[in-house]
């Protein structure tokens, strides 16, 4: 996991370990240590925000969620079960999620170029 967030995620690192703990990255030199403390930042710092999923999100932001979900929810009931019907929170996708579909877009707006490209010329 360290690989890839240096790799994709070196930025939003950077700023949670001075953030949180204090240090730059530059300044470790040790994988192990770097890695505990990459493992331990909390739930809603940059980095976790970058990297997506459950950890994305603080708690007093999930906690908010689900308040306003249950309030929802029991609108809903009270409505007798007219109207849409809420549907819980969810976790922010993590970045490899996102990076996989921004290919497939990349993919598929490519392909229609080329298919473009043919009728036009063809």
């Amino acid at each position: 996991m360290l690989a890839l967030a240096l790799h994709y995620h070196e930025g939003a690192l950077r700023a949670s370990l001075m953030e949180v703990y204090g240090l730059r990255l530059a300044d470790m030199r040790d994988m192990f240590e770097l890695s505990d403390l990459v493992q331990w930042l909390p739930a809603g710092c940059a980095f976790w925000r970058s990297f997506g999923g459950p950890a994305a999100v603080t708690e007093q932001t999930r906690a908010i969620q689900m308040l306003d979900y249950s309030v929802r929810v029991a609108d809903y009931h009270a409505r007798h079960g007219k109207g849409k019907k809420p549907k819980p929170p969810q976790d922010p996708p993590f970045a490899h999620e996102k990076r996989a579909q921004q290919e497939k877009f990349a993919r598929q707006a490519e392909t229609f170029r080329r298919i473009q490209e043919r009728t036009e010329h063809g």
